[in-house]
Formats: structure tokens, sequence, C-alpha cells
């Protein structure tokens, strides 16, 4: 490398002439004056980062020596399979506590990532579906399309985590309840490591090699060492015989434990003698109760007792407010919209309780700021109190308040990130007052993304309450996010939910809407006759109501399901009737937002007939349909679409046997595919630009392209990537 001198006036800013020959270039781009020899350009994958999702663990761990050494000399001397060691015990003894230790002692062993799922074997609303449980698990690792059903996404978690041998996980899965629920989430492959926690003993998990292990209760020397770790070594030290008796009345539970720690923890000046006193007050009271608990349910509801009264009632309302509801964690912005407070006061009341121990902060996220969760015996603590102290309507109100919030900030979401679908009217009873806990279309999809275990409970949570104007809205608003992640399981779960409300609701255009967005999923699962169908519904619907949109809509998505199944004589015909409808409405616009929409709904038509025309080798008729498409699509800065039109240029270009604008349209394709983040289009047009480049006789760099493309699509679809291996395959 020489360095030139800089031009005159350009001040200190130099020029570099590089010679690159034989060489191997990892990165996007490379600056170069010239270059010779084999020189191979290496995409980076755009899979999700390795996981680190396992919660730290607490400065509080105390003792658990003996565990510990007996869990890590287990999983060392196995046999190089999947090792699954299987903590059971009662509630609140740190099961889930002592699993965080022991992946945090392994963590060197293990450096695919950790991951954790929450089988919500003891919640209220059941256990968490296997699908689901799957599916988060999936996307940890995977960053495309999910199969719906939990055997076929079973398939594929064993097939991700196979690939990945090398580079072992260690999952942590929590509240397991039979062991069927865990050996489905099973990894495949060796080296990789399972941690289950539960209270009972998951004895038929022994049949897949697990190792069982009770995890018995701290100690009374143990728990007076917790405790003062909590709550303060001198003034355990100086009340020793107190000391003792509230590890006694705790039962040896850290849970029970920690609350009475966080007790002496925020009000310096109590003894613990007097602690010790009311603990035994409660105790009483309890035992007095027809709960009907084990001794350490008696103990755990007696801490809890005194961690609940002792907060002051605005922060206790709060707490039984936000644990009765179906969320699965909550921040500052839904608590402030459901107990009607400013989010800076929500947000302290929050720390609050995670002060007392009745919340947990299971971390900071740049979309939500600090989240927090419940124990599952707390959280059915404050479900409890929540039906013991509520007022009339009260539940239901807060309910609905959260309802409103999710609706109206999923709905803010949808505008940013899919501004042409079609609006829909929403009915708030508490529509919140402040702004969106986002700006921009990334912090939209990053609120989404954050929110992701919230947002189908939400949904469920609408049904069962008897809103179904609340229920179909808030599928409607989700197709943005639906349009992110491809989970068909949530899209399929969420959609006969909302069709269902809708025709509840009477309301013809809701139908029309569910149909549509859930036969667009059906045809992204290639479950195409079915997709067929709800198009056709869709269409039947439009043409009753005299709605030409409707109409115009269901056509085009009946003609794109044929043209994805590769019917394409079945696909032209409705693909140009919808156009024909696009533009005539198009041409009756007269407000400019709909003008833009009706335009581009044009433009994706031409761009479906243009793939069509490829397919039915009509060059002329491909470039003309793709040529005005990408036009129309830049003009209004469409930018995605824009670019997707571009690749299918290139390819009709190359029908005509125009290599070489087929080539420069292709590279070009793959550019503003990767400037918009779609990892599957930018897969998709490097597989495009492979096929042309295979045609114009150039294997080596066609090699490339398709190497590249099957890199992106491993992590993104396993059928697209199974097809680029079949090229790879015949280009060999």
């Amino acid at each position: 490398m020489t360095a030139a001198s800089p031009a005159p006036g350009a001040g200190a800013v130099s020029r570099a002439d590089n010679t690159l020959s034989n060489a191997t270039i990892h990165g996007p781009t490379v600056q170069a004056g010239s270059i010779s020899g084999g020189v191979h350009f290496h995409h980076t994958p755009l899979g999700p980062p390795t996981p680190w999702q396992v919660r730290p663990v607490p400065a509080s761990f105390t003792d658990r020596t003996e565990d510990l050494e007996a869990l890590t000399a287990w999983i060392r001397s196995r046999s190089p399979y999947v090792r699954v060691v299987a903590v059971h015990g009662p509630p609140g003894v740190g099961k889930s506590t002592l699993a965080q230790r022991l992946l945090d002692e392994l963590r060197d062993e293990y450096p695919g990532g950790q991951l954790y799922v929450d089988l919500q074997g003891y919640d209220r609303a059941g256990p968490a579906r296997l699908d689901e449980a799957l599916g988060q698990l999936l996307r940890s690792l995977y960053g495309g399309d999910l199969p719906a059903g939990a055997h076929e996404r079973a398939a594929w978690w064993r097939s991700v985590t196979a690939e990945r041998s090398r580079l072992p996980v260690a999952v942590l899965v929590d509240n397991a309840v039979h062991a069927d629920q865990v050996r489905a989430l099973l990894p495949g492959g060796r080296e990789h490591l399972v941690v289950v926690t539960s209270r009972m003993p998951l004895t038929d998990l022994g049949r897949d090699g697990a190792l069982h292990h009770h995890l018995q209760p701290f100690s009374p020397a143990a728990a007076q060492e917790y405790l003062a770790a909590v709550a303060g070594e001198q003034r355990v030290a100086d009340d020793r015989r107190a000391a003792h008796a509230i590890a006694s009345l705790g039962a040896g539970l850290p849970l029970s434990l920690a609350l009475a720690g966080t007790v002496l923890a925020s009000h310096p000046d109590r003894s613990l003698a007097e602690l010790a006193t009311a603990l035994t007050h409660r105790r009483q009271q309890v035992l007095a109760s027809p709960h009907g608990l084990t001794p350490f349910g008696v103990a755990m509801h007696s801490s809890l007792n005194e961690a609940y009264w002792g907060l002051p009632r605005p922060s206790a309302r709060i707490f039984r407010g936000m644990g009765h509801l179906f969320l699965y964690d909550v921040d500052a912005a839904v608590t402030a919209a459901v107990c009607g407070l400013p989010l800076e006061e929500a947000d302290d009341e929050l720390a609050v309780l995670a002060r007392a121990g009745l919340l947990i902060a299971v971390g900071e996220d740049a979309a939500r700021g600090v989240v927090y969760g419940f124990h599952d015996e707390v959280r059915a603590y404050a479900r409890q109190r929540a039906v013991a102290e509520a007022t009339d309507g009260e539940l239901d109100e807060q309910t609905r308040r959260a309802l409103d919030f999710y609706l109206a900030t999923i709905t803010a979401a949808e505008y940013l990130l899919t501004p042409t679908h079609r609006p829909l009217a929403r009915d708030y009873r508490f529509e919140p007052a402040g702004p969106a806990p986002f700006t921009g279309t990334d912090g939209a999809g990053a609120w989404l993304h954050a929110q992701s275990e919230n947002l189908l409970p939400a949904v469920r949570a609408a049904a069962a309450a008897g809103l179904p104007r609340t229920c179909w809205q808030l599928v409607h608003a989700l197709w943005a996010y639906l349009r992110l992640v491809h989970d068909h399981t949530l899209w399929f779960e969420a959609h006969q939910l909302g069709l269902a409300a809708a025709r509840e609701c009477g309301d013809r255009l809701a139908e029309q809407e569910m149909l549509n967005t859930w036969g667009v999923g059906l045809r992204g699962d290639n479950k195409f006759e079915a997709a067929v169908e709800r198009f056709q519904q869709v269409l039947q619907i439009a043409r009753a109501d005299g709605d030409r949109r409707g109409e115009a809509q269901a056509l085009h998505e009946i003609g794109a399901s044929y043209l994805a199944a590769d019917r394409l004589d079945a696909a032209r015909g409705p693909l140009e009737d919808g156009r024909a409808l696009r533009h005539a409405l198009g041409a009756e616009a007269t407000d400019p937002h709909e003008q833009r929409t009706f335009a581009r709904a044009v433009a994706l038509s031409d761009t479906a007939l243009g793939q069509v025309a490829i397919g039915l080798g009509d060059a002329d008729g491909a470039i003309s349909r793709l040529t005005s498409a990408r036009r129309t699509l830049v003009e209004i800065q469409d930018a995605f679409d824009a670019a997707r039109a571009l690749a299918w240029l290139g390819r009709a270009h190359a029908l005509s046997g125009d290599h070489h604008a087929a080539e420069r349209e292709g590279q070009q394709a793959v550019a503003e595919c990767t400037a918009t983040r779609s990892p599957r289009w930018t897969a998709r047009s490097l597989e495009l630009l492979g096929r042309t480049l295979q045609e114009a006789g150039q294997g080596t760099q066609a090699r490339d392209a398709f190497e590249r493309s099957l890199v992106i699509y491993t992590s993104v679809n396993s059928r697209d990537a199974e097809r680029v291996r079949h090229q790879l395959l015949a280009l060999s």
C-alpha cells in the first residue's frame, strides 16, 4: 500500500492505492485501486446475536456449594450427548436461582449462548403452549419464518441446534410440570445442556438420561447467612436469637427469607425481634384461614403478608392491580396507563415493589426501560389480594385500561411500519393520553419485539373479557408485527380469535381484514389452498358490499397465492383484474395518501405479473411490468418493494439475453435489499443473482452468490435454504 500526498486544498485527507491479489475479504465492502486473482467476499450472517438470556445471579446467593459441585461434576462426566439436569423442590426454595448460578459457572463451556424459557406450569392460565415455547427458543437462534405447530417447530429446533454442536448451548427450562413438555424442547446434536426446574420430580425424564436433583431448603446456619446477606451482617450478628426465629419462620425458603430481609432493609430502625414477632402473628393468621397450605406455603404466605401489608397503600394497589393482569411482564408505560399515573411516578412505584421483593427486575430494554417480572408464587398472591380487595368493576377497568394501552400503542407502531395498511376504526374506553413510547420505525419495531411475550396474551384477554371489538382491532393492528416476525402460530391463533370477534360484532369490513391477513399468513406457511379459500371469502364479501378496494386486494392475493404455488396460468387472471381495479381506484382518488396507496398497490401487482411473465418465458412483458413497478416504487420512496422489483427486473433481462444489464441490476438489488435490513430478501436477491450469473457462464461468481444466500437462509428459512442447496448441487 502506498500513500499519496493530499490534493491541494484537501487538508490532512490522504489517498491510499491498494493492490489485492488472491485475497479473502470478510465484510461488506472493500476499496482498492486494483484487484486481481480470486478475491472472495463473505457475507456476514444476519441472524440473531449470541443469546445470553439467563438472569444474573443475585449478589445474595448463599450456600449451595455441595449442590453446585455435584451438578457440575455430573455434567462434566457425561458422554458428549445432550445433558439434562432436573432440579425439583417446593416453591420458593431457590430452584431457578441455583440453575442460574450453575449456568454462570459453566458459561465458558457453552459458547453458543444461554437460553431461557418459562413454561409457566403453575400460572392461573395454565402452562405455556409448546409451540409458543419452541417459538421463543427458535427466535433466539434463528432469525427467519417459523412454521405453525409444535411438531414441526420441535423438528426445526432440533435441526437448528444440531447445526450448532460446535457451539453448544445451555437452556434453562423453568417451571415445567411434566416430562413431555421438556422432551419436546430437547436440542438436537451433541454437547448441549438443559437444566429444568419443577416442583415435583419429573421421573419420566430418566429415560432421557436426566439427573434428578432434589433441592432442599436452607439449613438453619445457611438461612441465617442468607438473611445476613439480604438484611445486613451486623443486624443479624446483634440478635442471633431473633435471626434464628426468622429463619425458622421462613422454613429455610430463600424467597421467604428474601422477603423478610427486604422488610428489614427498607426499615433500618426496625429490630429483628420486632420482625420475628410480626411474622409469628402473620403465621397465626394464615393458619387460622381456610387455605389448607403446606408448612412451606404457610411460611411463604406469612412473609408475603408482612411484605404486602407493609407497603404504602398506593403501592399495594399497583402491586395487586398489575399482578392480576394478563401480562407476562410489566414496565412503567403500561403501569402508568393501567393505574392512571405519570410515567415517572409509575417507574418509581415499580422500583418500590422491587425493593420490597415483590417484583423482579428482569432487565433493562432500550424500548421499554426497566422490565419487571413476578415470581409465580408472588403473582398468585397478588391475584388473591386483587380479588379480595377490589371494588366493584375495578378489575374489569384495569383489564380494559391495559388492553386500550396495547391497542393504542400497537396501532401507533402499525401506522409507522405499515402506513398503507387499510385503516380501520379503533374503539377506546381509556385511550392513553401520552405519546407512544417510541418514535420512528426503528423504535416501533424494537418496542413490538420487546413486547413479544405480551401480544398474544392481550388478544386472548380481550376475547376472554367479552370485548370483541378490542379483540379484532388488536389483531388488525398486529399486522405490522406479524410481517416482521412471520410467527405463524401467533398469526393463526390471533386471526382465529379476531375473525370470531369480527363476526360477533357483525363488522363485515373487519371480517374481510381478518380473512385477508390470515390468508397472507397461510400463504407464507405454504398452505396455498387454504390461503386461496380465505381470499375467495374476502372477494365474496367485498363484492356483496360494493367494496372495490377490498375486491382489488382479494384478487391480487388470490393471484399472488397461485404464483407462490407456481400455478402461473391460474395466477395471471386474478392479478390482471386486481391491477385494473387498483389503477381505476387510483385514478379516482383525490387524497394524496390514497393516491400513493393505490400507486403502490398497482406497482405490487405489476411486480407479481412480471414474475408470472418470467415464468412463462415472456421477457418483454416482464421487463415492461417490472420497469414500471420499479419506477413507481422509487418515486414513492418504498425502498423495500423497489429493491424486490429490481431483483426480478434483473431476472427479466437475463431471460432476454441482456446479461450485462441483468448482472448490474442483480448486484444493485442485493445492495438495496441489504440496506433495507431484510435478511430474507437479501438472501433471495443473492439467489436470483446466482441464477443470472450461472446462465451467463460465470460459475465461480454464481457459486459465491448461492453460498452467500445459503448462509443467510440457514438462519432465516429452512425451506429456502434447501432450495439453494439443490441449486449449488446442480451447479457442481
